[in-house]
């Protein structure tokens, strides 16, 4: 397993905390994208496609609430963990957790894809 200095790895923690938050607000802006598109138009195939973009913007809404925990929960364990030793904390190294690294980055495929598959549906029906 990789180790990490603290330091880098509470910097990243944040950076990490700063992308969620991020796309949490971008979820925000499409919503509101889409219920100006909903307003403006009550074909079938657009309402439909209005239902899937909701769905998913609950789904990664979710998510991203799910990810602010879990970094926030690993952020207070560093703390935690510096607290109980404070000695030498400059130099002392962590191990990676490399698996919510992972799910970050996963989200924010995710998030490009549905960002790009809006943009494209707000540019078709705006």
């Amino acid at each position: 397993m990789n180790q990490i200095s603290i330091y880098n790895m509470d910097a990243d923690y944040k950076e990490m905390l700063n992308k969620v938050e991020f796309y949490k607000f971008d979820i925000t802006v499409l919503q509101n994208r889409l219920e100006e598109v909903a307003n403006k138009n009550n074909a079938p195939e657009v309402l439909s496609m209005v239902e899937h973009f909701q769905n998913q913007y609950i789904l990664q809404n979710e998510q991203a609430d799910i990810l602010h925990h879990d970094l926030s929960s690993s952020r207070k364990g560093l703390e935690n963990e510096v607290d109980k030793n404070p000695v030498a904390v400059d130099h002392r190294k962590m191990n990676d957790d490399t698996e919510l690294r992972e799910k970050v980055d996963l989200f924010e495929k995710t998030m490009s894809d549905l960002r790009n598959e809006s943009i494209r549906f707000f540019a078709k029906w705006m």
